[in-house]
């Protein structure tokens, strides 16, 4: 499907994905936007997974996220997003949803 992250990236800004999501303490953000969104208000739409497979912590994941009212966007997170428990809960929620 995608050659490595680079190109899943720019694939998804092919297709619209053009906005940057963000993991704050309680939300996701869309700094272009200056917006908030709580996760039940986000769908993801395609993801690709990279591990370099020489560093356990190298993992990375690019998601591509639609709010319900259009506005489209990728976050991505690297292993290490897990370490913070607010972030992760975060993550937990969008992924059960997805």
């Amino acid at each position: 499907m995608y050659k490595d992250m680079a190109d899943a990236v720019e694939s998804m800004k092919e297709k619209g994905f053009t906005h940057t999501y963000k993991i704050s303490e309680n939300a996701i953000t869309c700094e272009e936007l200056e917006r908030e969104f709580d996760v039940e208000n986000l769908s993801i739409v395609d993801s690709y997974s990279h591990d370099s497979g020489t560093d356990p912590g190298s993992e990375s994941t690019v998601y591509s996220i639609e709010s319900n009212d259009g506005v489209k966007g990728t976050l991505i997170l690297g292993f290490g997003m897990y370490s913070d428990p607010n972030k992760a809960k975060l993550i937990d929620r969008l992924l059960k949803k997805g």
